[in-house]
């Protein structure tokens, strides 16, 4: 998982520019207020568009090398990079987009520290941006553990918990993903928990990277623990938070685990009264049994395999399992329908609405 955050200091040390002159005869007020007004309006395209006018209106208004244009230099990158570049492991993609940020924060990263004496905390930004933006993990954990530390000597808890989390996201699918990168996780959770009220949206997203994270470590009660808490939170807002679904999910799998089916099905339930971040959704598998190997087959060294056919109703319950084809025997057959009435699924979305779905799977029965 990949979650794109955005410090904002940059943009908080430029907002003089709109009014520096009583006309705007050179077009640059202009378009840095129509900037800032797509930033409050979160609309990315004009952010963009804008951010892009001010920066190479800036570069003329006070110069290529000023700190003025490096402020604005940053904000282009930051608008380049406001979507996730990333591949299916997590990796930074080298499109154009992220490449022209990477330069823009790279040319503005030498303007702050030569205007920046005392690892201001305005660093932090370009540090950040270029760690979201280079393909060179190394280069990344280097100026991410660099915005940190500035984050620490500033006494700035908040900050600190932030970039704890975008270091914790940019080199969890590297080799650079230690325990005390991990251990980031849990610092932006504490200081989350000590700064923030318990229905801070911040706050929540943290409560929920712990309990996966207790998840991953094999530690069942933790993890649902936290995720319950996640849960409460996220019922409370006007929409469906994608954390929800996967907090859902997950409690599904470690009460299954934990031989606790009620209250897997309370929340399988759960699922299929949400509204779910993609209108349409494929049914989903969360929690699945393998079937017993018949003890007499496996004294024989019997194989095989069996195929079935079954529908995955709008609460995630697999109903009406047939058998499609088999080899290996009966035995095979029997503990696959009994298997297979255990496993939970997320269902099938279609315009928003939860539907059953038909699905088939394979079961190979084999000796090791």
């Amino acid at each position: 998982m990949k979650t794109l955050l955005r410090l904002s200091i940059a943009a908080a040390f430029i907002s003089q520019f709109a009014y520096a002159e009583p006309a705007d005869t050179d077009g640059f007020s202009h378009a840095y207020q129509q900037y800032n007004v797509s930033v409050e309006n979160h609309n990315n395209q004009d952010t963009l568009k804008y951010a892009q006018q001010a920066y190479e209106l800036g570069q003329i208004k006070f110069g290529q090398d000023s700190f003025d244009s490096a402020k604005l230099a940053i904000n282009y990158a930051n608008a380049l990079m406001v979507e996730p570049k990333n591949n299916n492991q997590g990796r930074v993609v080298e499109d154009d987009a992220t490449l022209k940020a990477h330069q823009l924060y790279t040319s503005a990263l030498v303007v702050y520290r030569e205007n920046m004496t005392d690892n201001g905390i305005e660093l932090i930004d370009p540090l950040v941006g270029l760690a979201e933006s280079t393909t060179d993990d190394k280069y990344a954990k280097t100026l991410l553990f660099e915005a940190i530390e500035i984050a620490d000597k500033a006494d700035n808890q908040l900050t600190v918990a932030e970039v704890k989390l975008i270091t914790f996201y940019r080199l969890s699918r590297t080799e650079y993903y230690t325990r005390t990168v991990r251990a980031f996780a849990f610092d932006a959770y504490d200081i989350y928990t000590s700064k923030l009220p318990e229905n801070a949206i911040k706050r929540v997203d943290a409560t929920y990277l712990v309990g996966a994270l207790y998840d991953a470590m094999g530690k069942p009660t933790q993890a649902i623990e936290y995720l319950v808490e996640v849960i409460k939170q996220y019922q409370a807002l006007p929409y469906s938070h994608p954390y929800e679904l996967r907090a859902h999910a997950l409690l599904v799998k470690l009460y299954e685990q934990k031989g606790l089916g009620d209250k897997a099905t309370d929340h399988c339930v759960a699922i299929g009264k949400m509204t779910p971040w993609s209108d349409q959704q494929e049914q989903t598998p969360l929690f699945r049994k393998a079937p017993n190997y018949p003890q007499s087959y496996a004294q024989r060294r019997k194989s095989g395999w069996v195929q079935v056919a079954f529908t995955v109703d709008e609460n995630g319950f697999v109903k009406s399992p047939e058998i499609i084809d088999s080899k290996g025997g009966a035995q095979f057959e029997k503990e696959s329908i009994e298997a297979l009435s255990q496993w939970r699924y997320a269902p099938k979305f279609v315009d928003g609405k939860p539907t059953e779905a038909k699905s088939t799977v394979q079961l190979d029965f084999t000796i090791g």
